[in-house]
Order: structure tokens, then C-alpha cells, then sequence
């Protein structure tokens, strides 16, 4: 799993690339368990090239949610979900959980 990120207007924005499984999981945690210590109004994360979301990707997604609303932020959000994800994401209702939004464009307003 690779990801480049960028600061827009007070967000942090991780475009992500790979699969989002067990293997690359624990990469992505130890970053976003520090975006969520900080000031950002939004964590949003653009998977347009995320192939795959396994158990372990899609607990990292809750995990995350779940601190940043305990610590009183805005929920996560998700943006650009390939149709195989969106499948998987319609099957674990994950979007009843966290926002997605079908472009980075529309999670940033």
C-alpha cells in the first residue's frame, strides 16, 4: 500500500494506492492514528486506486471513524470507491458507518 497526502484547506487528504488488506493495513494505521491527534476538519481518503478492501482494511476505516468521533471530530471520509469496492462496501454496509462520497471534490465541501 502506497499513499501520497496533501493538506487542503485545514483536511487531510491520503490518496491511497494498492489493496487495503491484512498485509497493508498497519501501514495506513500508524498514519491516520496520527491524523487523528491533530486539528484537521476531515481525514478523507481517496481509494480510485484501491483494487481490494479485506476484514482488516474495513476495521482500519471503523477504527479510525470511531476515534475520531469519540474525541468530538467530524466522522471520516471516503471518496472515488471503484465498483468493486462499492460491492463490497453495499455488502458490509460500511457507508452506514463512515461518509462516502463519490469524488474527493464533493468530500472537501
Amino acid at each position: 500500500m502506497d499513499y501520497t497526502e496533501e493538506s487542503e484547506n485545514g483536511n487531510l487528504l491520503l490518496h491511497l494506492e494498492g489493496n487495503l488488506d491484512m498485509l497493508n493495513a498497519g501501514i495506513l494505521k500508524e498514519r491516520m492514528l496520527e491524523a487523528v491527534k491533530t486539528n484537521y476538519t476531515y481525514i478523507i481518503l481517496d481509494l480510485s486506486n484501491v483494487g481490494f478492501v479485506d476484514s482488516s482494511g474495513f476495521g482500519l476505516l471503523i477504527l479510525i471513524n470511531e476515534k475520531l468521533k469519540n474525541l468530538g471530530k467530524n466522522k471520516l471520509r471516503i471518496a472515488n470507491v471503484s465498483r468493486s469496492v462499492q460491492q463490497v462496501f453495499r455488502i458490509s454496509k460500511i457507508s452506514e458507518v463512515v461518509d462516502v462520497f463519490p469524488s474527493v471534490e464533493e468530500a472537501l465541501q
